[in-house]
């Protein structure tokens, strides 16, 4: 197969995909856009390691760049940011709660990789990451009516603030944000080790875990 055609399915897939499951509903719909929260937040949670390890942790997101490559441009700090600005997207994504602001906060990310990688003239991978972008704008018209109160609020604000929030109460909300905090955290220490850094990311991951069951036998009526 020629390359072009490989691309150029890589952005029409993702396409039809989503205009299928917008419109058919259901299952589908839900099977679309689970499968797309997952795949998206495991490509930015590997980018992310990527980065900020040193190389050492490979993800399922390249190409790669190693430190020698930055260095000579200055933009290690710059990729260390977008490391964490990776890391910290992939884990909104597959949460069911944060996910819609996961998915906005991906929009820009794509974009900046997009248009990096054009300018480097790099091969294929501007048309690769299109097609995740397309992903990704199916995930925001998937939350449509959540999403339009940004573009279109309500005259009457009153009703919003009545609304009650989606809280499982003070415990495991606490639980929860120190959770993903100590997971955040984790991923700086690797200038000490990257033994350090691993360990303190998968406890923070555990506890993540642990936060969202309890967060959600609250929840349960």
């Amino acid at each position: 197969m020629h390359p072009s055609y490989f691309y150029l399915a890589t952005i029409l897939l993702p396409f039809l995909a989503t205009v299928v499951a917008l419109l058919a509903g259901g299952r589908l719909r839900l099977a679309c856009v689970w499968g797309s929260r997952l795949l998206l937040g495991a490509l930015m949670l590997g980018g992310g390691l990527y980065k900020l390890s040193d190389n050492h942790l490979p993800g399922l997101m390249g190409p790669p760049m190693d430190h020698a490559f930055l260095a000579r441009h200055q933009l290690e700090l710059f990729a260390r940011f977008i490391g964490m600005a990776q890391l910290l997207i992939g884990l909104l994504l597959l949460t069911g709660r944060f996910a819609l602001l996961g998915a906005l906060l991906l929009v820009p990310m794509w974009l900046n990789i997009i248009f990096l990688t054009w300018s480097q003239n790099w091969l294929g991978t501007p048309l690769l990451t299109t097609g995740f972008l397309v992903l990704t704008v199916g995930l925001l018209l998937h939350d449509y009516q959540r999403l339009k109160l940004l573009f279109y609020p309500p005259q009457q604000t009153e009703e919003l603030r009545a609304l009650p929030l989606r809280t499982a109460g003070l415990g495991p909300e606490i639980f929860w944000w120190l959770a993903l905090g100590i997971t955040l955290g984790g991923a700086l220490l690797y200038p000490i080790s990257l033994g350090v850094m691993v360990g303190v990311m998968a406890l923070g991951g555990v506890l993540l875990l642990v936060g969202t069951w309890w967060s959600w036998r609250r929840s349960r009526p």
